[in-house]
Parts: C-alpha cells; structure tokens; sequence
C-alpha cells in the first residue's frame, strides 16, 4: 500500500509544476535566479556558481536523456527554467547586521522537468537573507524536454520510461555537491559550516530529502520539506532516532525517560503541507508515518488549504506563513546561534 502511495504521488508530481500567479511576476533577468549585486535591503545577491565547473558526471542510462542537444531556456515571462544542463548556485547573502551564522540551499520544485526559479527560489532567498539567513537557490539538472513536446506526452513519456523518483538523481547529486562547495566556503559567505540546511518543494523536496539520508557528515544540518518528500516505489530505509530502550524501562510511555539519540540519526526536519493538496499528499503521509514509525519528531504543519504548489503566494491562507514559521523553527532548534 505504501509502495503504491509513493509511486502515485511521485507520478502526479511529475505532471505539475508550481502555479505561475501574474502578481508575482518579475522582469527577467536572463538565466539567473536574481540580478547580482547589493539590494535595497541590504541583502548582497552573488553571481551565479557553477556546481561542476569540469562539467556535471553524466550517467548515459539516465532516462532523463534525449537524443538530441537542448539548451536552458526561460519560460514563462522568466518564471520556469528548462532545459537545465549545466547546474549552479546562487548565493543571497544577508545584511552583516543580521547575518545569523546560518544558511539554506533552496531547491525549487517543478516535477524535475522545469525549475520555478522565482516562486519557489529567488523569493524565498531573498526573504531568508532579509531575515538574517544566507540562501542558495540551486539549480540543478532535469528531465531533457525536445522542443514542442505537449504536456500529455511528457506524461506519457515519463511515466512509461522512469521509475518514480529517477527524475530527480541528477538533482541530488548537483545538491551534495553544491553543499559541499558551500562549507568549504563557509567563511568567505559570512556562514557557519554546521549550520547550513537545505529547503525543498515539490520535486526540490526529493532533493532536499535525498540529501538529508545521505551519508553522515555530507548532509545538510537541516531540512524543510515543503509538499515534498524523497519520492520513490518504495519508502526508503531509514536510520534509527534513538537508542532501543534499556531493559526494564516501563511499557508506559509516561513513565519513560527521555530517549537517548542514536548515532547516525537524521538531522532535524521541517514539513509543510496543505491538506487539500491532491498532488502529494498521499506520499506526504506515508513518509511522515515513517518518520515517526521510526523514533523522529519532525515538525510538521497542515495548512487547512493551499493546495500544491503555494510557495511564496500570498492567498489569505495560513499556507501563508510557512516561511515565518520555518524561520522560527531554524531559531528555536538553534541554528541562528553561534556555539
């Protein structure tokens, strides 16, 4: 049943991509996520990064591929981004009278076959470097589209050629590699190098996920999931909160102590989710249940509307909020404080 869940969700988050609202447009600038240079606030926007400046490792399997060149293209009066061959990061790097200490990767969402490079990358950078917390929108790889091809094809091409989740590897490993990049160079950003967390949406939130079961000590220090989540034909197998309880402790979960961590426990998570986001919700559950069938605690916000792909619109909602409520969280695990 949960198998069917994940796979169900991951196909349905192929076939969407962020809603586009016209006031929320802005001039495009190119390809970047962002004029580089000082803004009015203060935030300083970085020119783009390349992620593998010897040129990204390309797996000639990857369903992903199609045989025939394709260029990076904006869309959508530069709203989506296409085509993305060639991976990058852009840093937005907050007043040094607010600089926190911490930072986010941001990874938009778009089914891994567009980016919504604003919606859901430029303008939650921004707002986190407005608020004292470095960001760096991420753009990775996706899905090789041929020109002309119509919405329905893609549908029915990706749903017959890859397995669900698959879309998003080149994605994850463009993310490890850019927050690799980014603690190296923790100082020159103003950042501590262990406190740097990723945010995910949609098919970013299966970057973002990914990253956060990788291997201990290349993991962000944190993670948001937002209507997110590692997506995949199987729930993927998780490492142990805490230790198992000592012989003797009482059945009684009140009268237990405290659990104690245990070693290799994933790094704290966020999640957010509207409840009527038919897009995701289904896998959303499913991987929030084995969150906690495992021993986490994530802190996790059911918006009562919003449905898929709210981001940084501004409905009337509480959906809202999210990214106050993200920085909150940020602030109360710790992360805003220097050791």
């Amino acid at each position: 049943m949960k198998s069917n869940l994940f796979m169900g969700a991951a196909l349905a988050a192929l076939t969407l991509a962020a809603p586009l609202y016209a006031e929320d447009m802005v001039t495009p600038t190119g390809l970047e996520a962002s004029t580089p240079g000082l803004q009015a606030d203060g935030v300083r926007v970085l020119a783009p990064e390349a992620i593998w400046p010897q040129g990204a490792p390309v797996d000639p399997n990857w369903p992903g591929l199609i045989d025939q060149p394709v260029s990076e293209e904006a869309r959508d009066d530069g709203e989506t981004l296409w085509n993305v061959t060639v991976p990058s990061y852009q840093a937005f790097l907050p007043d040094p009278a607010k600089a926190t200490g911490a930072a986010v990767i941001v990874a938009p969402g778009g089914g891994f076959r567009l980016l919504a490079i604003h919606h859901e990358g430029s303008r939650v950078a921004q707002w986190l470097a407005d608020h004292g917390i470095a960001a760096f929108v991420l753009k990775y790889r996706l899905i090789q589209t041929p020109p002309g091809e119509t919405n329905e094809a893609m549908r029915t091409r990706v749903n017959t050629t890859m397995r669900p989740g698959v879309g998003g590897e080149p994605g994850v490993a463009d993310g490890l590699e850019a927050l690799r990049l980014i603690r190296a160079r923790a100082e020159e950003y103003g950042i501590a190098p262990d406190r740097i967390g990723a945010v995910g949406f949609s098919a970013g939130g299966h970057v973002a996920g990914k990253m956060a079961l990788a291997e201990e000590g290349a993991r962000p220090d944190f993670t948001g999931l937002i209507y997110g989540f590692p997506f995949g034909e199987s729930l993927p197998e998780l490492p142990p909160a805490n230790l198992p309880w000592p012989e003797g402790t009482p059945e009684e979960p009140w009268l237990r102590p405290a659990p104690t961590p245990a070693p290799g426990r994933l790094a704290p998570m966020f999640m957010a989710v509207a409840q009527d986001d038919v897009a995701v919700g289904q896998g959303f559950d499913a991987w929030e249940a084995a969150l906690k069938d495992a021993g986490y605690t994530p802190e996790t916000h059911r918006y009562e509307r919003g449905g898929h792909g709210f981001g940084m619109k501004k409905a009337g909602g509480t959906q809202d909020h999210w990214i106050e409520e993200f920085a909150w969280w940020i602030e109360a695990e710790g992360f805003t404080k220097a050791d």
